[in-house]
């Protein structure tokens, strides 16, 4: 097994449920910022109304 996997299993073994479902939290969170900022790239004339409906659909699972 690669060293540097290895570590990152270590490390992920270590780290308690509270801290996993943090960061679980946090990238859910990053994911959402990432999805609206390419919304707004994408459709600069959208309202944040429909910016949201977008992210909305998305995280419904129907629109990508």
């Amino acid at each position: 097994m690669d060293p540097i996997r290895k570590d990152d299993l270590e490390t992920m073994r270590r780290t308690s449920p509270e801290e996993k479902a943090r960061q679980a939290i946090e990238l859910f969170d990053l994911g959402v910022r990432l999805k609206r900022a390419a919304l707004k790239t994408r459709n600069p004339q959208a309202t944040e109304h429909e910016i949201e409906q977008g992210v909305r659909a998305w995280l419904a699972g129907g629109d990508d």
